[in-house]
């Protein structure tokens, strides 16, 4: 089971703490993404990547890693985009049961 927080309307420290440790794309403008909402999903590496699969395909969200202390492994991915967008991911994970 995957552990999940939502911060809805995240606080400019919020997004900037988020974008130092996400793995974004050279060509990526972080100010792009949609900062209405943001899922954070924490967990083993196989739950994660089905967390992504399903959250990406339910809802209009941007999936990205959060590095931890070893970039090498995965342990936290956010989801970011409108309020209704990151509930609707959360809904969906709920279904699937990889989040309570």
């Amino acid at each position: 089971m995957l552990e999940s927080e939502v911060i809805l309307s995240p606080s400019g420290e919020c997004r900037a703490m988020l974008l130092r440790r996400m793995s974004l794309k050279k060509s990526e403008d972080p100010d792009a993404f949609r900062w209405g909402g943001v899922l954070l999903v924490q967990g083993q590496v196989a739950q994660l990547m089905s967390a992504v699969d399903v959250a990406t395909k339910a809802a209009r969200v941007d999936a990205r890693e959060v590095w931890g202390n070893c970039p090498q492994h995965i342990t936290t991915v956010a989801f970011m985009g409108d309020a209704a967008d990151v509930l609707q991911a959360l809904q969906a994970l709920k279904d699937r049961g990889l989040v309570r």
